[in-house]
């Protein structure tokens, strides 16, 4: 019939058993939310580092506008002064205005192309960021678990039967029967 030490047996294995599904389990939801994580802390830093090139290039171009209306104006003022330069002298300053106008949007761009150039380092940085904050995600092993729990009851059941030949005690055979007496009670 039944033997309460093998019942115990198996319903410890059981027990083990899914202790260790729902330990799996929770190990895979963390490593989800994890990546969730890492995922939504990409997607700000990318947010961030894009919104400061877009700021950092509209203040470049607002400095270019207002430098070139002022070196406009110094030129439009020299014009108009004309304090009767000549010849060489004055087509020299003049292409001296032109010089410095084209200085500031060298000047200009190249902070545009610089910012730029950093923003794809930084990019590229925080993908390698993300890889370094995501995990990988490990799937809730069934298989694998349910053979370690049967090999475990297998290993409590042998235990159990060499400890009884050990001791040379036969295993007592119970019935509901036996049980129960003749009044209905149990014995």
């Amino acid at each position: 019939m039944c033997n309460p030490t093998l019942a115990v047996a198996a319903a410890s294995t059981a027990l083990q058993y899914q202790q260790s599904i729902n330990a799996q389990k929770a190990q895979r939801d963390a490593q989800t939310r994890q990546n969730e994580l890492a995922l939504k802390n990409l997607q700000n830093k990318r947010l961030a580092i894009q919104e400061n090139l877009i700021q950092r290039t509209k203040k470049n171009l607002k400095v270019l506008s207002i430098r070139e209306k002022q070196a406009r104006s110094k030129k439009a003022k020299f014009l108009a002064s004309d304090r009767g330069f000549s010849g060489n002298t004055y087509q020299f300053l003049l292409n001296n205005f032109e010089n410095n106008i084209g200085d500031i949007r060298s000047t200009i761009f190249g902070n545009i192309q610089f910012d730029a150039r950093q923003f794809q380092n930084n990019y590229s940085n925080l993908n390698t960021m993300y890889e370094n904050q995501s995990t990988y995600v490990s799937n809730v092993d069934y298989g694998t678990t349910a053979l370690v729990a049967g090999l475990n009851y297998s290993k409590s059941y042998l235990d159990y039967k060499n400890k009884l030949s050990a001791n040379e005690v036969s295993t007592p055979q119970y019935s509901y029967e036996e049980l129960v007496n003749t009044e209905g009670g149990i014995t």
